[in-house]
């Protein structure tokens, strides 16, 4: 195995910072197009990764993921809901237990707003071989551990 080139691990740092830039810029700019917070994009964003794994957060779910106090949740959940993009649902045994649904207008407004997105990244990852394609994932995937991992480490300090 060929050591690290240290200049190149540094420069691939680089890209991953402008690649979160620009992906922020997007999120921005369809954020303002569409009069949407950046938060609630994130939070839609989780709601339905958790129902693709057949469950829905709850409020204390959204805040723990996206970090954010009780009162902001709450107040993030209200805008959602204004925007007729969630439901609130008592769906489990113990009644008290609140779940976040996204509803079909979410869905809709997800894809209006992240279409061209998806559809431009698709023609990037459509250069490369699956087996580059499995091999940026499994990179892209131990990245956002790494970030995850930065962030913890710099809570704890």
């Amino acid at each position: 195995m060929v050591p690290m080139d240290p200049a190149a691990a540094f420069e691939l740092v680089m890209l991953l910072q402008q690649f979160g830039q620009a992906s922020d810029r997007y999120v921005e700019s369809t954020g303002t197009r569409y009069r949407t917070h950046r938060t609630d994009m994130n939070a839609l964003s989780v709601i339905i990764g958790f129902e693709r794994e057949g469950t829905c957060p709850t409020p204390g779910d959204l805040s723990r993921i996206l970090q954010l106090s009780s009162p902001a949740t709450s107040a993030m959940l209200d805008r959602l809901e204004r925007m007729g993009h969630i439901q609130r649902l008592r769906i489990d045994k113990d009644r008290r237990v609140v779940r976040i649904k996204a509803t079909p207008k979410a869905h809709a407004d997800g894809k209006a707003m992240f279409a061209p997105l998806a559809t431009s990244m698709m023609g990037v990852i459509s250069a490369y071989t699956q087996e580059e394609v499995k091999l940026i994932s499994r990179f892209m995937s131990d990245a956002a551990a790494g970030v995850d991992k930065a962030r913890q480490d710099g809570e704890n300090t």
